[in-house]
């Protein structure tokens, strides 16, 4: 009996080591990258992260437009975080325009939803910088993208074919939908040519 009972209490005080030995090295243990507790820098609505002097200074010298220093915009910030400060109207311009850079077609469907239902100004950015990006030389892209590709292009046929819509975006997106139509993300037969000059 009495061996029994040393034999539960040895068990117990090995099942207690064992929980309190995990509960140490939970305490010194880092997160992992993309947990709910890795958070910092991030805030709790999930809008992007202050930015540090760096940043703040490429913003400015890309709002010029000078090509270059949209071009280093986007490689310090990347494309996520374009779309994501574009959420700032002040910013939102040079982030459509810096689009430019990027090296696939991800945003694709983002720019077309600002060249259908932006104003004026952020439509022609969009609009002018899906062509810029479908005037590059074809390569090999991520497969990943394909699905943005296609997404991207619908958005543009949609728009091309609207009559509802202004000619000026209208005709934009036809002549990007034309270049892009060598990707395969659209037929040539289906995209609009009522707006050709005859």
């Amino acid at each position: 009996m009495i061996g029994g009972r040393t034999a539960s209490l040895r068990s117990r005080r090995s099942l207690a080591a064992v929980v309190l030995l995990a509960a140490a090295c939970g305490k010194h243990a880092h997160p992992i990258a993309g947990s709910a507790d890795d958070s910092e820098g991030e805030a709790a609505d999930g809008a992007p992260p202050p930015m540090d002097a760096r940043e703040a200074a490429q913003w400015a010298a890309a709002q010029q437009g000078d090509p270059e220093e949209l071009m280093r915009l986007e490689d310090l910030v990347g494309c996520e975080g374009l779309r994501d400060r574009a959420d700032e109207p002040s910013r939102r311009l040079t982030a459509l325009y810096a689009m430019e850079y990027c090296a696939d077609f991800s945003e694709l469907p983002w720019l077309a939803d600002w060249a259908t239902e932006g104003g004026d100004a952020e439509a022609r950015a969009a609009l002018e910088t899906i062509g810029a990006m479908a005037a590059k030389p074809r390569r090999a892209t991520d497969p990943e993208d394909a699905s943005e590709l296609h997404a991207g292009c619908g958005a543009l046929l949609s728009l091309a074919k609207s009559p509802s819509r202004p000619k000026e975006r209208r005709v934009l997106a036809v002549h990007a939908l034309r270049m892009l139509a060598e990707r395969g993300c659209v037929r040539r037969a289906d995209i609009p040519t009522d707006l050709d000059a005859k």
